[in-house]
């Protein structure tokens, strides 16, 4: 049970005097920078934050995720079913009376959300429906995919080796229904099934909330901390109801990447007034392809607006956004320090996909980039963070 995703990262970049004085960027994409698997705190009824309802064609199956065994594994499906990750995704692998597995989505089984988790092991038995994740060689590489246990019979080799984070407390009989593999090709399935849709209890079938999308933290963990935009999935994009918080980071992000496009292309302009011509292109783009990721509707289809983007997002002021602005935040003197980041981070994407369209950036990276703008904002406190992120994407190469 392997999960793999993304290829090697590498930087180099050289002195730059004018217009900023003393751009200095020296970082080493070689080395992990650190977690940032603990997400925000419940706030549902532990009965219904702790369940997960997996539809598939068959009929729903009904998860109780253990959080006493495995916190941090819990608490990132968590975050990536609220972000729509998992639907429609297929079970690749599936052995008969051994397990199905699911999670990646390019359905290859080699491929993942880009987030490595530190394994979380038990000797919890690992018998018929628990729900454990799938991994490399390395015991710290589980990423996004999962195996649901078929067989009877107790699998004590799987104990202490893969971290089990729930238990199939009813719908066995639909996860047995799952198309079968090939296990002559390690249970490779031709035409496998889909996952139509992972959601947590507390989710299901919630009436819309009344109010704006919601920037602060909210409880069900999209924070700008820990948004990616290859996890967030169209159809998980709500206006003002549903999941507000990943909706709006997802516009964040989304104006970010157009803004960093712009500037690699010489079409950055920001609107004084007006509708909002990302939300809007975000919105048309996520209905007509709900099923894609951020990121991609992002590169290859929100690049086709021409319209000026508009001068506030919901978090910051981009095109008035200073230097110390970001400096002060960062030393908690002012809050937004998160979201800068994350309009950062979209924005050297937008500008590295003009010239590499594709390229992802690791999340594992976005510390060290970030750092990076912080480090020659303080030599140049002045200067709009549009433009001092502009130089820093000039000057980083991303392989």
């Amino acid at each position: 049970m392997s999960a793999r995703r993304g290829g090697q990262v590498l930087m180099s970049l050289s002195h730059r005097t004018r217009p900023v004085t003393g751009l200095l960027v020296s970082i080493s994409l070689l080395a992990a920078i650190g977690d940032e698997t603990v997400l925000a705190a419940d706030a549902q009824p532990a009965e219904l934050e702790n369940v997960l309802y997996l539809d598939l064609d068959a009929g729903r199956v009904v998860i109780q995720m253990r959080p006493d065994l495995a916190p941090n594994h819990v608490a990132r499906i968590k975050h990536l079913a609220r972000g729509g990750y998992y639907d429609g995704m297929v079970f690749h692998r599936v052995i008969a009376g051994f397990m199905a597995q699911t999670g990646d989505p390019t359905g290859t089984g080699s491929s993942g959300s880009g987030r490595k988790l530190k394994a979380e092991f038990t000797r919890t038995p690992q018998v018929r429906g628990a729900v454990a994740m799938a991994r490399g060689g390395n015991k710290d590489s589980a990423d996004s995919q999962f195996f649901i246990v078929l067989g009877d019979t107790h699998r004590s080799d799987l104990d202490g080796k893969y971290t089990m984070w729930g238990k199939v407390e009813s719908g066995m009989e639909f996860v047995d229904k799952i198309t079968k593999g090939n296990e002559s090709r390690n249970g490779a399935v031709k035409e496998p099934d889909r996952l139509i849709r992972l959601q947590i209890a507390a989710d299901a079938d919630r009436p819309p909330p009344s109010g704006p999308d919601r920037l602060d933290g909210p409880a069900d963990g999209a924070t700008a901390r820990n948004f990616s935009a290859v996890e967030f999935r169209c159809r998980a994009l709500s206006d003002g109801s549903g999941l507000a918080g990943h909706s709006a980071l997802a516009r964040l992000w989304a104006n970010g990447y157009l803004a960093g496009h712009g500037k690699a292309t010489g079409g950055l302009s920001f609107a004084e007034a007006g509708e909002d011509a990302v939300a809007v292109a975000l919105k048309s783009a996520c209905r007509a392809r709900p099923e894609a990721f951020l990121f991609e509707v992002s590169g290859q289809d929100l690049t086709k607006i021409s319209a000026p983007l508009p001068t506030n997002t919901t978090a910051f002021s981009a095109a008035t956004y200073a230097c110390r602005d970001y400096l002060a935040a960062r030393e908690g003197k002012t809050s937004g320090a998160d979201f800068a980041d994350l309009w950062g981070i979209a924005f050297i994407q937008g500008f590295k996909n003009v010239a590499q369209p594709g390229l992802e950036i690791p999340f594992d990276v976005r510390g060290q980039l970030m750092g990076a703008v912080a480090a020659n904002c303080a030599k140049n406190p002045d200067i709009t963070f549009v433009d001092l992120t502009g130089l820093i994407a000039e000057k980083v190469k991303l392989k």
